[in-house]
């Protein structure tokens, strides 16, 4: 909503700094539509204001989920690093791989619950 001055009116300084007397034309006069137009920016804007606190704490979130993702996935490589060089059998360590990779494939599939709804 754009407002148009109207009158500019010079301020009665005052070396004491007390206020000024008040005047008749410190009361306000607003129309209707004046009034409406202020109460629906004044309900914009706190819906945005609104709208972006949710949207940055979805952001957090994702960002947390994200970097929690990040360490999960860095441990299963360590993991598959450890059992390639394991003193094991070579059928043991085939088998072990096998179910590193397939946890891994569990975790980055599942990263589609990133986007969920929290419950």
């Amino acid at each position: 909503m754009k407002r148009r001055i109207e009158t500019l009116e010079p301020y009665p300084f005052a070396s004491d700094f007390r206020a000024p007397e008040p005047s008749v034309k410190d009361t306000i006069q607003i129309s209707t539509e004046e009034l409406a137009l202020l109460l629906s920016d004044a309900q914009a804007s706190g819906a945005s204001i609104a709208r972006n606190d949710s949207l940055a704490e979805q952001a957090e979130r994702l960002s947390q989920t994200s970097s929690d993702l990040k360490k999960v996935l860095a441990g299963i490589v360590d993991l598959a690093a450890y059992l390639e060089r394991a003193a094991i059998d070579e059928n043991d360590r085939a088998d072990a791989l096998d179910r590193v990779r397939r946890l891994a494939a569990v975790v980055i599939e599942g990263q589609g619950d990133l986007f969920s709804e929290p419950s």
